[in-house]
């Protein structure tokens, strides 16, 4: 196993999105190994939230937290109504809604890849662009919720200005909504976006009710970690200066990354400034959350990077 640190990551200098330099450690000789290494790993991470998982459901029910007479506050929700996409937009991280992955395989040469009316020109072509497509067919992201490879030259880092550890205590979350969670933290475990953590700061996670009062959606209470982060300096593009120089151009391409913020690696330090605590365990980020204070920033960098060479300067 190759082991991988960043170089300076507990600076309080270190720049937003900037690695320094890293340090390649080899802890093993053999690499074939750390596939194995790294999925006993995660099945141990499952095993243990499984359990911690029917403990806290056992404890919930003996104590009779889904009584009807129970009118004590033992948790923090949000009724639906009560609480718009303005208040929370900046503050709370959403847990995404995810699915099972589930692979996708495309065979090239079946019969529905190919359209015998078209003139042999366009077989040639398309042809041309089956090979293409399976060549690069690595660096394509799976259906489902898969994991896109992580982006180069940028990174999520979060300067807390040398303020205190914040560890806030988890907020109680009733019976009802226990399962979603823990299969909501067992499929971000296996997908490798996020682990058990051992971080001296943490915050709580929150209920938030959709608009059909049934459904919930999780999220992370950042307030906290917003108020005492370092405001991230970046030029972000002005939709105003967009629009104005759409004239000049005949053809036009829209692009959507898929959960393009999982893109972006997290330095040790962000990792444990963004840990999150709840009733089945503490878990910190391997990549860059949704709905962090700085995240816009730090994506706009990351798409700035990647286009590097191809944007046109303007009045150029």
């Amino acid at each position: 196993m190759r082991e991988y640190t960043l170089a300076n990551e507990d600076s309080q200098a270190l720049p937003y999105g900037h690695v320094v330099a890293t340090k390649v450690v080899d802890t093993v000789p053999s690499v074939r190994s750390t596939p194995t290494i790294n999925a006993r790993k995660m099945e141990d991470a499952i095993v243990t939230l499984e359990s911690t998982y029917v403990s806290v459901a056992r404890v919930l029910t003996t104590e009779g937290n889904e009584a009807s007479n129970n009118t004590r506050a033992d948790h923090y929700e949000h009724p639906a109504g009560k609480i718009g996409l303005e208040d929370y937009a900046k503050e709370l991280a959403f847990l995404p809604d995810f699915t099972e992955e589930s692979n996708t395989t495309i065979y090239y040469g079946s019969p529905n890849m190919t359209d015998p009316r078209l003139s042999t020109d366009r077989q040639e072509r398309l042809i041309a662009t089956l090979k293409m497509l399976k060549t690069h067919e690595h660096i394509m992201i799976a259906s489902g919720n898969a994991l896109p490879l992580p982006a180069y030259g940028v990174v999520c880092d979060i300067d807390t200005q040398r303020h205190a550890p914040i560890k806030q205590r988890a907020r109680r979350v009733p019976l009802r909504y226990l399962g979603k969670l823990y299969e909501l933290l067992r499929v971000l475990l296996r997908a490798g976006l996020i682990v058990f953590s051992d971080s001296p700061l943490a915050s709580p996670i929150v209920i938030v009710m959709k608009k059909n009062d049934q459904d919930i959606r999780l999220c992370i209470d950042y307030k906290m970690v917003n108020a005492i982060t370092a405001i991230m300096e970046y030029v972000m593009q002005l939709v105003d200066d967009l629009l104005t120089d759409l004239d000049c151009y005949l053809w036009f391409c829209s692009l959507d990354a898929a959960s393009g913020f999982w893109a972006i690696m997290m330095t040790l330090r962000a990792r444990k400034v963004l840990a999150f605590v709840c009733a089945l365990g503490d878990f910190e980020w391997l990549r860059m959350p949704f709905g962090l204070k700085h995240a816009p920033m730090i994506y706009q960098r990351m798409i700035d990077n990647s286009l590097w060479g191809f944007v046109q300067p303007k009045g150029g």
